[in-house]
C-alpha cells in the first residue's frame, strides 16, 4: 500500500506545433497530434506493421492446412516415329495423338496435430505482434512526451531569461540617470553594465536549448527538420492538494495481465508449449488419404483407324483410384528426440524470462509510484520557493532604487528568482510526465 498524494492537476497549455509544408500550409499539433504523426511516420512502427501483416497472412494460410489439397490437369501429346501405342500399349511406327484430363486430392487425416498446432503458434504470433507493436508505439509516445514538454520548458525559461534582461535594462537606464544626478557613482553603472551582460548571454543560452529541444522534437517526430515547428508555451498551473491511498499491488495486478511487455512473455511461453508440444507428437505415425479420377481421348494416324468419337471415349476411359499412406518415424539419427529436448529447454527459458520480466516490471511499477510521488512533493515545495522568491526579488528591486541594496545583491535576489522558477517548471514538468508513466501502468495509454 502506498501513500498518494490526490492531486487534480490541470496543466492548460495549449500544445501547438505549426509546421510550414511544401504547400506553405501551416498545420497546427496538439501533443496527442505529435504522438500521432511519430507512429505514422516512424520507420519502426511501420516495419512491425509490416511484419504484422505477414503474420496474418501466415495465419490464414496456416488454416487453410486444414483443407484437402486439389489440383487438376489437362495434358496434350503427339508421338512420331517409333512409339508405344496409348490404346494397344505396344510399339508401332504411327503418329497418335493423346489427350489427358486429371483431377486429384489429398487430405491429411493424422499427422501429430501438426497442423492444430501449426495455426496455433501462427494464431499466438499474430497476438504477440499486436503487442509488441502496442509496446512500440508507448515507447515511441512516451520519447515524444518528453521531447515535447523539454521545448515548452526551455521556451518558459526562454521568456523568463527575456524578463530578467528587461529589467535588468531598466536598472541600467534608472542607474545611468541616477549617476547624472550624483546619487549613483561610474562603478554601480558598471556593475549593472555586467548585469546586463550576462542576462543577454543567459537568454542566448536559453533559447539555444530552446531550439535543440525542438531538433530532438522533430527527430522523435519524424517530422521534416528543414520546416518549421512552433509550440505555444503558455502555461497556466493550478493544483488542489488532499490525501488518499493508492494501491500499488493493484496496479500490479492489473499490469501483470495486461502490460504489452507481460503480454509479450506470455505469449513467448505458449509458443515455446506449442512448439514443444509439436515436437512430441512427430514421434507419432502419419495418415494421409489421396483420391483421384482421370479420362481421356486418344488417336492414331494410321490408315484405315477410324478413332471412337471424343465423348464416348471420354467416357469410356474414365478411371478413379484411392489411396491411403502411413508414414511410421523408425529411425532418424535422433534427429526428432533432439529437437524435442531443445524446444523443451526453450519452453523452460520462456517461463524463467516471463519470472524476470514479472519481478521487473514489480519494482518498475514501485518506482514509478515513488517517482511520482518525489515529484509531487519537489513541485510543492518549488512551488512555494518560486512565489518566495517573486516577492523577495519585487522588495529588492524597490529597496535598490531606494540605495539601500548594492547590484550584487539585486543581483543575487534575480539569480535566486529565476533559479526557483526554473526549479518549479522542471518539478511540474517532471511530475506530468511521471503521473503519465502510472497512469499507463493502471493501463491509461500515453495515446488514447
Amino acid at each position: 500500500m502506498k501513500r498518494f498524494f490526490a492531486i487534480i492537476a490541470v496543466l492548460a497549455v495549449t500544445e501547438m506545433c505549426c509546421c510550414t509544408s511544401q504547400a506553405q500550409t501551416t498545420s497546427v499539433f496538439s501533443l496527442n497530434d505529435c504522438m500521432r504523426y511519430a507512429m505514422e511516420n516512424a520507420p519502426r512502427t511501420k516495419i512491425k506493421a509490416a511484419q504484422n501483416q505477414i503474420l496474418k497472412d501466415e495465419k490464414l494460410a496456416a488454416g487453410m492446412g486444414f483443407l484437402p489439397s486439389v489440383s487438376g490437369g489437362v495434358g496434350a501429346s503427339a508421338n512420331f516415329g517409333r512409339s508405344i501405342d496409348p490404346e494397344t500399349n505396344v510399339y508401332s511406327n504411327y503418329t497418335t495423338f493423346n489427350n489427358s484430363y486429371s483431377l486429384s486430392a489429398g487430405w491429411t487425416v493424422f499427422d501429430g496435430f501438426s497442423v492444430v498446432n501449426n495455426f496455433r503458434i501462427a494464431k499466438n504470433a499474430k497476438e504477440l505482434g499486436v503487442a509488441e507493436q502496442q509496446q512500440i508505439e508507448d515507447e515511441l509516445c512516451l520519447e515524444v512526451i518528453q521531447a515535447y514538454y523539454n521545448v515548452i520548458y526551455y521556451s518558459q525559461m526562454s521568456v523568463l531569461a527575456q524578463q530578467q534582461l528587461d529589467e535588468a535594462n531598466q536598472n541600467l537606464k534608472f542607474t545611468q540617470s541616477q549617476e547624472k544626478q550624483g546619487l549613483k557613482s561610474y562603478a554601480d553603472v558598471a556593475e549593472i553594465e555586467a548585469l546586463v551582460a550576462e542576462k543577454d548571454y543567459n537568454l542566448v543560452m536559453m533559447q539555444n536549448s530552446c531550439a535543440n529541444a525542438l531538433s530532438v522534437l522533430k527527430q522523435k517526430m519524424y517530422f521534416p527538420m528543414g520546416d518549421e515547428l512552433m509550440v505555444d508555451d503558455s502555461v497556466d498551473i493550478q493544483l488542489i492538494e488532499g490525501s488518499n491511498a493508492e494501491n500499488v499491488e493493484d496496479i500490479y495486478a492489473f499490469a501483470k495481465e495486461n502490460h504489452p511487455s507481460m503480454m509479450i512473455a506470455k505469449n513467448n511461453i505458449e509458443a515455446a508449449r506449442l512448439r514443444f508440444k509439436t515436437s512430441k507428437w512427430q514421434m507419432t505415425p502419419s495418415l494421409y488419404a489421396y483420391a483421384g479420377y482421370s479420362t481421356g481421348y486418344i488417336n492414331s494416324f494410321m490408315e484405315g483407324y477410324n478413332a471412337d468419337p471424343f465423348w464416348q471415349q471420354m467416357t469410356d476411359r474414365q478411371g478413379e483410384y484411392v489411396q491411403l499412406n502411413l508414414n511410421i518415424p523408425i529411425f532418424n539419427g535422433l534427429s526428432r528426440q533432439t529437437n524435442m529436448r531443445i524446444r523443451k529447454n526453450n519452453w523452460k527459458i520462456a517461463q524463467y524470462e516471463f519470472e524476470q520480466k514479472t519481478k521487473d516490471l514489480e519494482v518498475e511499477i514501485e518506482l514509478a509510484v515513488q517517482d511520482r510521488d518525489a515529484a509531487l512533493k519537489a513541485f510543492v515545495q518549488a512551488d512555494k520557493r518560486a512565489d518566495s522568491q517573486a516577492v523577495a526579488y519585487k522588495l529588492n528591486q524597490k529597496r535598490y532604487e531606494q540605495g539601500l541594496i548594492s547590484v550584487l545583491e539585486l543581483q543575487a535576489s534575480g539569480n535566486n528568482r529565476l533559479e526557483s522558477e526554473a526549479a518549479r517548471l522542471h518539478a511540474y514538468f517532471t511530475f506530468v510526465i511521471k503521473s503519465k508513466v502510472v497512469n499507463y501502468y493502471k493501463g491509461v495509454r500515453y495515446l488514447e
